[in-house]
């Protein structure tokens, strides 16, 4: 059961995402679920999320079809 749990809002950020998440997966802390919650992205954000949901299961993505913002996605992870 992993001790911490990450909330990473999303939004269109295929520029900065991927090295956001490697950041967090970098740590020497390993007791760790990531949620990475995006709001609806059009670029391609979503396909980078899902590909370290395949190589790392302590990474988990959620579609918030509802966005409302960056403070809202913290409260449904």
């Amino acid at each position: 059961m992993p001790i911490v749990s990450i909330i990473m809002p999303s939004f269109n950020s295929e520029k900065y995402i991927e090295e956001a998440i490697q950041s967090v997966l970098n740590q020497s802390f390993f007791s760790f679920e990531l949620f990475i919650i995006d709001g609806g992205s059009t670029d391609k954000t979503v396909s980078i999320i899902q590909e370290f949901t395949k190589i790392d299961n302590r990474v988990i993505y959620i579609n918030n079809i509802d966005d409302k913002g960056p403070a809202h996605a913290r409260c449904i992870g």
